[in-house]
């Protein structure tokens, strides 16, 4: 079915993230697209619960997203499953020298303009830390970064001290000119990074493979390569690319990056990874 009979424009509700989609789609930016019809279904349902006179429609329009994320999701799944290794590592109990800029930074480029954290454990203090340094990490070096999809489990005792601090980190993305959506899934198990570059990165325990640090005045709290880790295993693969890089990086005045290339901060630290 073509792009231009999909959706009749004439009863469409009026929503930018749907004709947002559809260009994507038009480009190539198939996860960015995956994203846009997931924001359009939540309207569509909010819609749906507070105007009786548009239910029907807006039913009529979910079934019609929900059917087209789900084949644009299977075609990420289909270029996964022809991606080919390309590093296996191996990290030691209590090494150091393993931060995230370390471990994968140079996989994090201007090819980037989208990327999906699949995280399932995001309860305690110290793993919202985790992922704030991840993503302080992939927007230092990613210029054209523009979407972040996050999947988790939802917190069984503090739903809404999660809800509320996943809001304020996509809220502060927000200021840089980051789109991030959030989704919380029970039965989440799967850990994994999916640039739209066509880098998969498989952690074995995800962003939390480091010590926690509950001493405030110790190496390790801002820098993570002082930080001891926790044995794990990962897996970086490579596919074809889910998205074409534009041609002029975002306005990413609200954040101010380093003169220096991120990639060579702390090449020669102190401590040892031994």
């Amino acid at each position: 079915m073509s792009q231009a009979n999909f959706f009749d424009e004439d009863e469409l509700p009026k929503l930018e993230s749907i004709s947002n989609a559809l260009k994507c789609e038009q480009s190539g930016h198939v996860m960015e697209a995956i994203l846009l019809y997931e924001e359009s279904i939540y309207k569509l349902g909010q819609m749906h619960n507070t105007d009786p006179n548009k239910q029907q429609l807006c039913l009529k329009y979910i079934k019609m997203y929900e059917s087209r994320a789900k084949q644009l999701r299977d075609q990420v799944k289909s270029h996964l499953q022809s991606s080919k290794m390309l590093d296996h590592i191996t990290i030691e109990r209590d090494s150091r020298g393993r931060s995230y800029q370390r471990l994968f930074g140079s996989y994090l480029n201007d090819s980037v303009k989208e990327a999906h954290v699949n995280e399932p454990h995001l309860c305690e203090l110290h793993q919202f830390k985790n992922l704030l340094n991840f993503f302080e990490v992939l927007v230092k070096n990613c210029r054209y970064l523009k979407y972040i999809r996050l999947t988790t489990r939802p917190d069984p005792v503090l739903a809404k001290n999660q809800m509320h601090i996943l809001q304020q980190i996509r809220a502060d993305l927000a200021t840089g000119n980051i789109h991030m959506n959030f989704q919380l899934d029970e039965a989440l198990h799967d850990r994994k990074i999916v640039l739209s570059s066509g880098i998969v990165i498989k952690i074995g325990r995800g962003l939390h493979y480091f010590e926690p640090t509950e001493d405030v005045y110790k190496l390790g709290m801002c820098d993570y390569d002082f930080r001891k880790c926790l044995s794990t295993e990962v897996d970086i693969w490579k596919c074809r690319a889910f998205a074409k890089t534009p041609k002029e990086p975002l306005d990413r005045s609200s954040y101010r990056q380093p003169v220096k290339d991120a990639v060579n901060h702390g090449q020669d630290m102190a401590y040892s990874s031994d």
